[in-house]
């Protein structure tokens, strides 16, 4: 990344098929070099992407490619996310790590599937091996493919939410993530925190080694953006920034992006790493 400029655009939050997003790693990477992104890391859910890091020529752009994931731990009984980076290739500790984690979701979703007296779809031997990462929205698919809904929001609202208890629990403590992750070298963030919540454990996190506030993303009004950033001055962390697109609005990735000066500490870190 030592080409980085100043007015380089970023989106260091988004999915592919190996988690709940629509496409494919390879085409998130051409949708992304077409859309004029300079950096982009995919961060899908408690998977270790594949993807080549640093620059590549992708449809005929030069692309740098972050290695990232969006780990998921609850803490007090909510569930919350992490978002770790690494400056360079994943390291294999935290690769397995991601695998076990995917295992782990297979299992979540057969138990889901027969607390909603679902058939099918089986999990496949991909996901049973930690090849890919099965997620509520899964189970939303399954449950409109089944005719029991009629959308994927219905499905939520209905079916998948916590107070249902249709979907097991999850075994991580968040704190937990955050600590795995640095020990495996990686550079942590709370993905999309509710501020109340920041309110509530930004004390402990950062106890347990949280580096960054993904305080930079859509939809934040310009007093939330002052929030985070005085967090983030108040505790000495970074900010990062990011769209979490998936692909599933019809929309392309770019709309939103982020500029490095937003997240120079961020990008600073990285670089000394």
């Amino acid at each position: 990344m030592n080409d980085l400029r100043p007015g380089s655009r970023f989106d260091l939050h988004l999915h592919s098929t190996s988690s709940d997003g629509r496409f494919s790693p390879e085409e998130v990477l051409e949708r992304c070099a077409r859309a004029g992104l300079d950096v982009i890391a995919l961060t899908d859910h408690d998977f270790a992407s594949t993807l080549e890091v640093g620059p590549q020529l992708v449809a005929g752009r030069r692309l740098h490619v972050v290695a990232g994931a969006e780990v998921s731990g609850v803490h007090d009984g909510t569930e919350y996310h992490l978002l770790v980076y690494f400056p360079g290739a994943i390291p294999d500790g935290f690769r397995d790590f991601c695998r076990r984690q995917c295992q782990e979701r297979a299992v979540r979703y057969e138990r889901a599937l027969s607390a909603l007296d679902l058939a099918g779809p089986a999990v496949d031997a991909g996901a049973r091996n930690g090849d890919r990462a099965l997620t509520r929205l899964h189970l939303a698919h399954a449950l409109v493919d089944a005719g029991v809904v009629r959308d994927r929001s219905q499905a939520f609202a209905e079916y998948l939410g916590d107070s249902h208890g249709t979907v097991p629990r999850l075994s991580l403590a968040f704190t937990e993530a955050i600590r795995i992750a640095r020990d495996c070298g990686g550079f942590t963030s709370w993905a999309h925190p509710p501020r109340g919540a920041v309110e509530a454990h930004i004390d402990t996190f950062v106890a347990a080694g949280l580096q960054g506030l993904e305080g930079v993303r859509p939809l934040l009004t310009s007093a939330d953006r002052r929030f985070y950033r005085t967090v983030a001055r108040r505790h000495g962390l970074y900010l990062t920034g990011g769209s979490d697109w998936h692909g599933w609005r019809d929309d392309d990735p770019g709309l939103f992006r982020v500029h490095a000066v937003e997240i120079r500490d961020f990008v600073d870190a990285l670089l000394a790493a």
